[in-house]
């Protein structure tokens, strides 16, 4: 199963808020895709992505693309 959560608001608290829940939905399994609109604005929204990115998911997928490859999506205003 791949899951996208796709960020598109611009205040930095929800940007950070979504990233961390993006954190928590690796414990479901499978693959995860993070679309985000705009650069990561916190240290603790750049840290989640690099997490991420360590556990192998894919932060700043294109969202064309990514959506082909979701089973469930995710999103975050």
């Amino acid at each position: 199963m791949t899951i996208l959560v796709i960020v598109q608001t611009r205040d930095p608290h929800r940007q950070s808020e979504a990233m961390r829940a993006a954190l928590g939905l690796t414990l479901r399994g499978g693959r995860l895709e993070v679309v985000v609109a705009g650069p990561l604005l916190t240290p603790l929204a750049e840290r989640s992505a690099a997490t991420l990115r360590a556990f192998g998911h894919r932060v700043g997928a294109e969202l064309g693309d990514a959506l082909t490859r979701a089973d469930a999506v995710e999103v975050w205003t």
